[in-house]
């Protein structure tokens, strides 16, 4: 077996961060490669994250997964974190042969993306007194950056504008927030058809939190969407987060199903 990588980068991914498994026949059997990013909003007790892909046929599988761990802890002396940094990869969940050998390898399968479904929320929306409740402001491109880059601070994968312009043609589009003077504390994107939405995004601000913005917002978001004929809410929720999983239970949400299983390890 034989490590190379990359004599340029792959996918847009670092040469150094992309490794190639070979047969001796010098035929490649596998790939895997590494994304360093940083969540503090979302994991404030771990904030920085490495996504690992690797796919490989069995005989080169453990070779490869050696190399990236490797990589990874120079990614994170690299990087200078000093807390833990927790490197993830993503699964379908019936993959029970990767789902086996990555627990195998050490490898917790301890976060998920799941679906849940609720009823349009009926509780009052209180903003507090020293809040403003206002549209989000999307009138100029520069207006849309920082909308998206407000919003993908909580999120692992990055919406973009393109993806902001599909939201914005649907019948339902709703992008709400909650601004003490002209800094934004809580927003939420929801959009959908008929009687049902999705909500999209949310975030609230790490300094604004466990005060009542995120069920507000959603409250202020139904007294739109009633009227409207919208009956259900969607969400995609990931299991390791406690702030989202409580906002679903107060909800009164079912989990549909995972859609993607999401196993770590901390480094």
């Amino acid at each position: 077996m034989h490590l190379t990588h990359p004599i340029a980068p792959y996918q847009g991914i670092a040469p150094e961060d992309c490794i190639f498994v070979t047969n001796d026949q010098m035929i490649e059997i596998g790939m895997g490669s590494l994304t360093p990013f940083w969540q503090p909003e979302l994991y404030p007790e771990a904030p920085m994250h490495i996504y690992m892909q690797l796919e490989s046929q069995p005989a080169g599988r453990n070779l490869l997964l050696g190399a990236l761990l490797a990589r990874a802890e120079q990614i994170k002396a690299r990087q200078g974190s000093q807390g833990k940094v927790r490197l993830y990869t993503q699964i379908a969940p019936e993959n029970w042969e990767m789902t086996n050998f990555f627990t195998k390898s050490g490898f917790k399968a301890d976060d998920s993306e799941d679906l849940y479904h609720f009823p349009l929320p009926i509780w009052p929306a209180h903003p507090p007194v020293t809040c403003n409740y206002a549209s989000a402001a999307l009138r100029t491109p520069e207006e849309v950056q920082g909308f998206l880059s407000r919003m993908n601070a909580s999120r692992i994968t990055p919406m973009d504008a393109d993806f902001l312009g599909q939201c914005m043609q649907m019948e339902h589009f709703t992008a709400i927030g909650y601004y003490r003077g002209a800094n934004p504390v809580c927003e939420a994107l929801l959009t959908g058809q008929g009687a049902a939405v999705t909500l999209v995004s949310m975030y609230v601000r790490s300094d604004y939190r466990r005060q009542g913005f995120a069920k507000s917002i959603l409250g202020a978001a139904a007294d739109i969407l009633r009227p409207r004929g919208v009956t259900q809410v969607s969400a995609r929720v990931f299991s390791r987060n406690a702030a989202q999983v409580g906002l679903m239970r107060s909800a009164g949400a079912t989990r549909v199903r995972t859609l993607t299983l999401l196993p770590g390890i901390y480094i």
